[in-house]
């Protein structure tokens, strides 16, 4: 499971706003967008709160952030994670498919799924390092 946030200087503001009247003002100012299909330009600088259910431990969801930026020329789309690892993301257009991945040492982990809501993107993960074949190993 991951939900996509954002980081806007109203947000800010908002936030060190001690008014509690304003806190019901901002419930106002929300606005659900929808879309028909995204492009790699509205996912650029994303930040998602990803939740993985493990199949080695499905009682528990990770949680951890990624972001989504690029190079400043454009032709690298680099996944930043909270642990500070990193690996590389792309969006398949016509078709809505989203992957993320995260690289390791001995071998590689890729969230994946189709893109249908905004705020909301829901997937497999697969993995596989240099002794084990690709395998589904987690839900996000």
């Amino acid at each position: 499971v991951a939900t996509q946030t954002s980081n806007t200087q109203e947000q800010d503001d908002n936030d060190n706003d001690n008014n509690d009247d304003n806190d019901d003002d901002d419930d106002d100012e929300w606005e659900y967008v929808e879309f028909e299909s995204l492009t790699e330009s509205d996912i650029i600088g994303s930040e998602w709160l990803v939740g993985t259910c493990w199949d080695r431990s499905s009682n528990k969801i990770d949680e951890t952030w990624c972001r989504l930026v690029t190079t400043e020329e454009g032709n690298k789309n680099t996944a930043i994670w909270g642990d500070n690892s990193e690996g590389k993301w792309s969006l398949d257009v016509p078709s809505q498919y989203l992957t993320i991945s995260k690289n390791y040492i001995w071998g590689k982990e890729i969230w994946a799924g189709i893109v249908d809501d905004y705020y909301y993107l829901q997937g497999t993960v697969r993995s596989w390092s240099y002794i084990t074949p690709a395998s589904v190993v987690a839900q996000w």
